[in-house]
């Protein structure tokens, strides 16, 4: 191999012809539908809307966080297998600049997702009882839940008329749980700071992952693959920390008397395995359409498709974890997560069909060496990943969004999921892919590309 100073290689670009070329002006064509829809729907139920947005935030924040860790997992490994892959996930990465922009909804209807919002504005203002009485009250869905799964229906639904009945002294246990995590869940300047902060680091992230690598297109000097590697060490750990509060922050206080201290490592679990799927689909296209030739080749889907079933066994293992160590403890406070989704056939279902869908029928997918080699057989496998993780984030998000915790699915409903995830996802794709034409989709003077392009699978 030349030395990478003196000698560049050609920037492999997607031609003007290609379907490559125009396929960001579709993505923001969807997002314009999408755009269209959310308008409608949220001026008919200003409440779904909000829950229907922060699901399809979610589902984009952990794709860009996914692709995130598959960029920096390379740098960390010192890897020369996934040279030539690791642009496409480095695109993806970029694409997180988009998040502030998707956020600004969640900004605005704070006090409509998170019902400690307004039980910490009275706190700052002194009113403890409104706190207390607020936080019983937000605490009695999942007692009726826990109370019908231990006394029976008619036990749940007494507790859950008597507010002050047996269950009052759980209600004000519930409430001081509460009380103590409003010092976390402040709705002055802590909660807003913290967001400030995470963005800061996804931005960061976004910004050298693919800005030192397009550097070295140009210069060709070794050094940046040096100081991507020593970024990758402190930047890893920014974005664990970051990811997992953003987790809490996002998601897990939507039921705030409920906590894990596994939920952060689900969120990234879940990101991992969508990350690779999103490398595949897209570099398995841009292989298609003649853009990239062999320089993405069945060797390196073969290794991309053991990483996805790898990160796919991994997500299993954390949520069975996280799942058998609250139902083993049998603590109301935690269970309370688990019977909001487990009370109703509805969400039932659903859960029943994340273990055989999400996990079991992948898992056979793709555990196969033959399906890895194969185009369609591998396609057809982080497809199915990608389909299901929408659902996974639908699953996380969605029982909070009606007051009877049962699965809406009527007309404006529809209207609004699907809306919204045409409209986050298509504004995330649109950048992430007009960033592509701008940009060699090969890191062609990455030092190792060489080993990249002639690695064969053991």
């Amino acid at each position: 191999m030349s030395d990478a100073s003196t000698t560049l290689r050609k920037p492999v670009m997607i031609p003007e012809d290609n379907p490559w070329a125009s396929r960001w002006k579709l993505a923001f064509a969807v997002a314009g539908v999408g755009a269209l829809m959310v308008g409608y729907g949220a001026t008919m139920d200003p409440k779904r809307f909000a829950f229907s947005w922060l699901f399809a935030f979610a589902a984009v924040m952990t794709m860009a966080l996914g692709t995130i860790f598959v960029v920096l997992i390379q740098h960390l490994t010192s890897a020369n297998w996934s040279v030539t892959i690791r642009r496409t996930a480095e695109f993806y990465a970029r694409g997180i600049w988009m998040l502030p922009l998707l956020f600004i909804p969640i900004a605005g209807n704070v006090t409509t997702l998170y019902p400690w919002w307004d039980v910490a504005s009275d706190q700052g203002h002194g009113d403890h009882g409104a706190a207390h009485a607020q936080a019983g009250e937000h605490a009695e869905p999942g007692h009726e839940a826990h109370g019908a799964a231990g006394h029976g229906d008619e036990g749940g639904h007494e507790a859950h008329e008597g507010g002050h009945g047996d269950h009052g002294p759980e209600h004000a246990y519930h409430a001081a749980i509460l009380q103590k995590k409003l010092v976390f869940l402040d709705a002055g300047g802590f909660w807003w700071a913290r967001q400030l902060v995470y963005f800061l680091v996804f931005i960061w992230l976004g910004f050298w992952t693919l800005g030192l690598s397009k550097k070295q297109d140009e210069t060709g000097d070794k050094q940046l693959t040096v100081q991507m590697q020593r970024k990758a060490t402190y930047g890893t750990i920014l974005y664990a920390l970051s990811l997992t509060f953003a987790g809490f922050d996002w998601i897990m206080s939507l039921e705030p008397n409920w906590f894990s201290t596994m939920f952060g490592v689900r969120v990234f679990a879940s990101g991992a395995v969508l990350g690779w799927a999103i490398v595949i689909l897209t570099a398995m296209s841009l292989k298609a359409n003649g853009v990239v030739g062999n320089q993405i080749n069945v060797e390196h889907f073969h290794d991309l498709g053991k990483l996805m079933f790898g990160f796919l066994v991994f997500w299993a293992y954390i949520s069975f974890s996280e799942f058998f160590l609250i139902w083993y403890a049998s603590i109301p406070e935690e269970t309370i997560y688990f019977h909001r989704r487990w009370d109703h056939p509805s969400w039932q279902m659903i859960s029943v069909g994340l273990v055989v869908f999400k996990f079991i029928v992948p898992f056979y997918l793709a555990m196969s060496r033959n399906v890895k080699r194969n185009s369609s057989g591998i396609v057809l496998a982080a497809a199915w990943v990608c389909g299901m993780h929408f659902v996974e984030m639908y699953y996380w998000v969605m029982p909070y969004a009606a007051d009877n915790q049962d699965l809406q699915m009527g007309g404006i409903e529809f209207i609004l999921d699907l809306g919204s995830v045409l409209c986050t996802v298509g504004i995330y794709l649109g950048f992430v892919w007009w960033r592509m034409t701008k940009s060699s989709v090969i890191a062609v003077n990455d030092p190792r590309i060489q080993r990249s392009l002639d690695f064969v699978n053991a």
